[in-house]
């Protein structure tokens, strides 16, 4: 039972299953019409940017392509819940925006009945940080694999400090809002994440690993040390 590759094999099970679920429900609206997943994230990431996106940037967020996109996106103009408007700083491009009717779709999904968050109601708070814990991790390892990019991650980011703080249910450190976290209040979509150089998320990726906070191992791994002093956030 403790056999490493049967571990994997059930956990890829579960993951499996979870999609197949999600792609036999797809997200349905209140009216009962199938909401495409590609249309609820986009319905969701634009719900957050008050200022719109360019098509580029939402295709890099989700890691489709840009003509998958283009085809989603039509048929959300088509049901008026996006707006497009030329973009001043690049005349070939186009700045995306909910509609009002758009904005009130993206307020349904936030309902906790939709999707997979019916599944996460009746998990502990302690679960559904290790759940984002495990998230972070899975996404880091598409991410080098070349399956996902343009994600706004916590562990990704260059202001996040991993184990760099001395409370034991806040571990990590975000040195852009300079205060401890746990894996709680992890985030998976972060409007103000920086993307951390290769070095610094290297480390942070070994860090955020290990079992235990650095300060209580016991295995005799070696501490990594991390800077946990504000980066000036200049670049966002």
């Amino acid at each position: 039972m403790s056999d490493p590759s049967h571990q994997r094999e059930q956990a890829a099970a579960g993951l499996e299953q979870l999609a197949s679920l999600v792609r036999a429900q797809a997200w349905r609206s209140d009216a009962g019409a199938a909401l495409p997943p590609t249309q609820a994230q986009v319905l969701r990431m634009l719900a957050a940017a008050a200022d719109g996106l360019r098509a580029r940037q939402i295709a890099e967020r989700l890691s489709v392509s840009p003509a998958s996109l283009s085809d989603s996106l039509k048929a959300m103009e088509a049901k008026g819940w996006i707006r497009r408007r030329a973009d001043t700083e690049d005349r070939r491009a186009s700045i995306v925006r909910l509609s009002a009717a758009g904005r009130t779709q993206a307020n349904r999904l936030k309902h906790p009945a939709h999707g997979l968050a019916a599944l996460l109601q009746g998990l502990e708070s302690d679960d559904v940080g290790a759940l984002l814990r495990v998230s972070q991790l899975l996404i880091a390892q598409a991410q080098q694999q070349g399956l996902a990019t343009g994600l706004r991650t916590c562990l990704g980011c260059r202001f996040f400090r991993p184990f760099a703080s001395d409370d034991a249910a806040k571990p990590h450190f975000c040195a852009f809002i300079g205060a401890p976290f746990g894996d709680a209040e992890l985030r998976i979509d972060c409007g103000e994440q920086s993307p951390a150089e290769d070095e610094l998320l290297s480390a942070n990726r070994e860090r955020f690993r290990l079992p235990l906070p650095p300060q209580a191992e016991t295995s005799g791994r070696r501490s990594t040390a991390i800077d946990r002093r504000p980066v000036p956030p200049t670049t966002l």
